[in-house]
């Protein structure tokens, strides 16, 4: 499961912006379920829940210390069928409206965006290597080999 308050508005400037602080008008909790593939939204000044949706998608990780917002999507990852993808989700909607396959095995383990948002960075741990996307093109840009189980 991950929990996220999601404020996401038009900056892109780095983990710390994803969020609004307590309270902000427009800001919804985010609990993402990991064996249902759904999103249960909540108001957190209430603590009430306001609404469920299919995401089709496992996020197990999302974080403040992650840039993870890049103006527009919520960028993590998934490995359905043990294959290691990047993943987009729009924050509106709460589909995933782009998918980024890295061509390795998982698990994965966290997906991060560069502060300007040009690359994305996801780790292949079945496969050894740190896969560096470009979000807007949807595509893998170079494959870093690592240690193992990385």
């Amino acid at each position: 499961m991950g929990i996220l308050l999601a404020g996401c508005g038009t900056s892109s400037s780095g983990g710390g912006d994803t969020t609004a602080g307590p309270g902000a008008e427009g800001t919804r909790g985010m609990v993402f379920n990991t064996v249902s593939q759904d999103v249960t939204l909540f108001d957190p000044t209430t603590n009430s829940v306001t609404d469920s949706r299919p995401i089709n998608a496992v996020i197990r990780w999302l974080s403040n210390q992650q840039h993870y917002w890049d103006g527009e999507s919520i960028w993590t990852y998934d490995f359905p069928e043990n294959e290691v993808q990047a993943i987009s989700i729009d924050p509106q909607t709460l589909e995933v409206i782009k998918q980024v396959p890295v061509g390795g095995t998982g698990p994965g383990h966290s997906f991060v965006l560069s502060p300007d948002n040009e690359r994305g960075f996801v780790n292949s741990a079945g496969s050894n290597f740190l896969a560096v996307v470009d979000p807007t093109a949807g595509e893998v840009l170079e494959r870093v080999e690592m240690g193992t189980f990385p």
